[in-house]
């Protein structure tokens, strides 16, 4: 009987040469061509899954608890307030081929040297053992390892810039605004009785700002604010705001 290790070089070459990505990424694309509205709405899905990444980390550095604050709506539009979403998603594309370049190479190095150890050892339950060593996974576990390295990416991604704004907005590198609430003619007072907020961004029924001073996060109810004004010097200081001002 043949020793089944002996068709291995042959076996473990044509793998070694394919691309795992390439080979999914086929069928995708005819599924996508076939269905263009899928490949739309799955292109919103991530958008809007790496706005509401984004908006848990800001959030939650000052204490607001978005999630639980946040309607369906808001999570359909996290993604679209924060163009650093839309980065993400295209950025994910070179991760995953530098990922599949090192794994084909890996595949392909693997494969040399089980040909050389089938060439070189005879038989025995050590080379077993070494071939079995030398084995690279099925390409379906391969694929999901990519997904894991996407959304651990996505997640480093999102917490880095997020961090980033935080730490601005305590520099006071943000929009800069004040507050009149209803019924109140004076606008409301901040850490040492100015009227200065910092505006952090808003949900459907919550305004969120924070003061600086007093090194503390408000959460106002939209039915609460009779009207929010942009210190103009502020504005001309920043370039871009945190988030936008509904």
């Amino acid at each position: 009987m043949a020793d089944p290790a002996a068709v291995a070089p042959a076996a473990a070459a044509l793998p070694a040469q394919q691309s795992v990505l390439f080979e999914f990424l086929p069928h995708a694309l005819q599924t996508f061509k076939r269905e263009p509205a899928l490949a739309l709405t799955l292109g919103y899905v991530l958008v809007a899954m790496a706005g509401i990444f984004y908006n848990f980390s800001f959030y939650r550095r000052f204490g607001v608890p978005i999630l639980t604050l946040s309607q369906i709506s808001d999570f359909l539009v996290a993604g679209l307030q924060q163009p650093v979403a839309l980065l993400l998603v295209v950025s994910t594309f070179p991760l995953c081929w530098v990922a599949d370049k090192i794994n084909m190479n890996r595949r392909r190095r693997r494969a040399r040297q089980r040909e050389a150890l089938l060439r070189s050892t005879p038989d025995s339950r050590l080379r077993r053992v070494q071939l079995f060593a030398l084995g690279s996974p099925p390409r379906w576990f391969t694929a999901c390892v990519y997904l894991g390295i996407i959304i651990i990416y996505a997640w480093i991604f999102v917490n880095f810039y997020a961090g980033h704004r935080a730490d601005a907005v305590r520099r006071g590198e943000a929009q800069q605004v004040t507050i009149w609430l209803g019924g109140d003619a004076a606008a409301l007072a901040a850490g040492g009785g100015a009227g200065s907020w910092t505006y952090l961004g808003a949900v459907s029924n919550y305004v969120f700002v924070y003061d600086r001073a007093a090194d503390r996060s408000v959460i106002l109810p939209v039915n609460s604010i009779a009207r929010i004004a942009p210190l103009p010097s502020a504005a001309a200081r920043v370039p871009g705001t945190v988030a936008p001002i509904p």
